[in-house]
This record gives C-alpha cells, structure tokens and sequence, in this order.
C-alpha cells in the first residue's frame, strides 16, 4: 500500500536526523502509545480535538507492513518530497518514543529512504497526478491507490541510482511525457484488432494510414513461393506531369503485429518479393511493426536495402498526427 505521509514540518531538520541516524520517521500527536485501547479517546482529550478524526486517522499506522511505501511531502524542504520504504509489520514496525520535540513521537522503522539530498521535486511531470490532490490530503495519513505504477517507477529508478535527479518539469516536458502516454494507450489497443482478417484490423489501419497519404491498394497478401511477402501493394501517381517520365511508382509493405521486437525476417520477405515482382519496377518497399524496434541485424539489412522501417511508437505518432 502506498500512503501520502505529512510531518511537522517546522521540525524537518530534526526528522531528517532521526532518520539518518536511526532509519525512523517521527509522526506527532504522539503523547499517547498507539497500542493503547482507549488511543483515541485519549489523544482526543489531551490535544482538545473536536473530532476523534486525527486520532482515528493515526490508526491506520496500525496496518503498515513490510513494503509499504510512504510519500512525504515538503521533505526535506519545500518544494521536494520523499519516498520511504517500511521494514516489518506493525507492531514491531512501530516504535513509541515519548518525550521528544512536539510529541513526534509515532516512530516508523524505515528500510529505504530516497529523496532525502532534495532530488526528488514535487513538480516533477511524474508527480502531476499526486500534487494535484495535495491539498486536499490533509490527514497525516492518507492511502493512495490510483499512484502505485507511478511510484514504483519512482522506485525503480531510485532503486537503480538513489541520487537521481527527478527536477521541477516544464510545461514541455509535462506534455511530451502526456503524449507518450497517449502512443501508448494507443499502442496497446492495435494490439487488440485482428491481424488481418476483417474491415477492424491491424492491417486495415495501416492500409488507411497509407492511402491519407495519396497511395492507393493495387495488391495484398503476395506470396512467391521462396520467401518472398508483401501484405500489400500501393500505386503511388505523381503529381509532377513530367514529360519524361511515367510518374507512377509502387509501395510494397510488409505488416507485423506483435510485441517486443522485429527480426530480419520482414525485410527479407520484402527484398525477395520485389525481385519476384519486377512488374511493379520501379518500387520502394516499407516494413511496418507494432513492436517496439526492429533488431540491430534488421535495420542494417533494411538500411542496406533501401526499405524504410517504422516501429510501433512511429506508426502510433502518424496515426495521431493524421
């Protein structure tokens, strides 16, 4: 589970040490153990509180376990925030120290703590999502169940190099990252559609996509009988009205729908195919994939070729664009 986690923050010089020095992170309202049965009512009464709510709220340190992730904000300063792992299961996560500086006496072991250098801005583009709800989070301790694949990215990458520098985004950055995550969403439905069999294919959007670009479909599904593959065929007219030439040219393009990556296979379908098919002389030839890349060993052969490659995330980018 991931919780938002607020601190006192007029006393962050003073959490920021503990936590160094003793891999705790202090919550207040702390006069009273939180294993005590009358918590509540006790707590209540000794802040004068209108409502049991903070004291009620405070409870949910009662479910922490080994895992769960606490988001801190405006730590160590403001304008940053902290992401911290928790050791164990309550209670022997918990600890209470009473006596110390504004009853921050609520102890949490921690396993992990990122952020702590102020690397970690809360402006970030990845964050939007979460600071938008900030001030609404009131309650030292909130959950926070629509933020798990954006803070275990967080921690991926933490994880990989603690001092990553997640800094203050621009509106650019916020909307390019905004536009991946459209070619993406995109991305994942093409994969849904039938390869080819039907009028709502893979294929079909790529026939589309072509032809908006002035080609039109003279033949599909070509086959050679030694290896060679076209899915389809285009009759490009050229607009130029040269008098010494035809004009006319052909497009042979070879279609994958599938993840990961695209071997050299596709290409070769191509090369072989137009050598087959010199009635459509002179041609360019495109392989199209829905993965993310071509391999090494497909480019270079495609590069060497002449064919044009374009990868899932170009084609999704042209689908959006057109």
């Amino acid at each position: 589970m991931i919780f938002n986690f607020r601190i006192d923050r007029t006393q962050r010089d003073f959490l920021k040490t503990k936590l160094i020095s003793e891999n705790i992170i202090y919550q207040g309202w702390g006069k009273n153990d939180l294993a005590d049965k009358q918590f509540s009512v006790e707590t209540e009464s000794y802040y004068n509180l209108k409502t049991k709510r903070i004291p009620n709220n405070l409870k949910k340190i009662r479910t922490f376990v080994q895992g769960d992730i606490l988001i801190v904000p405006h730590f160590p300063s403001d304008g940053c925030m902290s992401i911290l792992v928790v050791e164990g299961n309550y209670p022997n996560n918990y600890t209470w120290q009473p006596g110390q500086v504004r009853d921050l006496n609520h102890g949490i072991k921690i396993k992990e703590a990122y952020g702590l250098n102020g690397t970690i801005s809360i402006y970030h583009y990845l964050l939007v999502k979460w600071y938008g709800k900030l001030s609404g989070m009131r309650l030292p301790i909130t959950e926070m169940r629509q933020m798990d694949d954006i803070v275990h990215k967080l921690l991926g990458i933490l994880r990989q190099d603690p001092d990553h520098q997640f800094e203050k985004s621009t509106m650019t950055d916020y909307l390019e990252n905004q536009t991946s995550l459209l070619l993406k969403t995109l991305q994942d439905q093409l994969y849904h559609l039938d390869a080819s069999r039907s009028d709502l294919s893979f294929e079909k959007v790529c026939e589309n996509l072509i032809e908006q670009y002035g080609y039109e479909c003279v033949d599909r599904n070509c086959y050679d009988g030694k290896g060679g593959d076209a899915d389809l065929i285009f009759l490009k007219k050229s607009d130029q009205g040269s008098p010494f030439e035809t004009g006319d040219s052909y497009l042979f393009v070879q279609i994958k729908k599938h993840r990961g990556e695209t071997d050299e296979q596709a290409i070769r379908q191509l090369t072989q195919i137009m050598q087959s098919k010199l009635e459509y002389a002179p041609a360019n030839a495109c392989a199209i994939t829905l993965a993310d890349t071509f391999s090494p060993a497909a480019q270079s052969l495609a590069d060497d070729t002449g064919i044009k490659t374009i990868t899932g995330p170009e084609l999704c980018r042209l689908l959006i664009s057109g």
